[in-house]
């Protein structure tokens, strides 16, 4: 069972929230001037930058988890990560430890590093075919079969 990222902790700060997926697709173009597109792998990391802004107290709590939490940053860990989802727990590690950028400014400390998210939590195809239909009520179901069948005998009349 992995770590969790400490309760006490403020999530880390994203200006601009980026994640990074690595690249998935292999093309190859064909003499045709057409293209076959695969995917490489079934998963693949994607990146975020973080960095954070901390008081004394809260700079405590990170360089503690870092140092000994997650082993001085080589171990997995688990964080909520924001998503089009909301905030979702996802295994991650540092690609480099916060530790190695700290300075002090204006009362707070700051932190930055690249984390390494495993597998990205993308809506399930389940949940994606409930989303495509949840919106369709069963009067509407019916009214757009109705309406098809009514079309369809109207240019069948003509």
């Amino acid at each position: 069972m992995l770590v969790r990222y400490p309760k006490d902790l403020k999530l880390p700060l994203v200006s601009t929230h980026r994640l990074s997926q690595n690249p998935n697709l292999l093309r190859t173009e064909m003499a045709s001037g057409r293209a076959r597109q695969r995917k490489r792998f079934q998963s693949v990391p994607t990146a975020m930058a973080a960095t954070w802004k901390l008081k004394d107290e809260q700079a405590v709590i990170l360089e503690g988890f870092v140092k000994h939490g997650i082993n001085d940053a080589v171990n997995w860990f688990v964080m909520p990560i924001r998503t089009p989802q909301g905030l979702i727990d996802h295994d991650v590690r540092f690609k480099q430890s916060p530790l190695e950028s700290c300075s002090f400014n204006g009362g707070f400390w700051s932190y930055s590093a690249n984390i390494e998210i495993k597998e990205r939590q993308i809506v399930s195809e389940e949940g994606m075919i409930k989303l495509l239909i949840e919106p369709v009520t069963y009067e509407d179901y019916i009214n757009s079969i109705s309406n098809t069948v009514n079309n369809y005998l109207e240019s069948n009349n003509e």
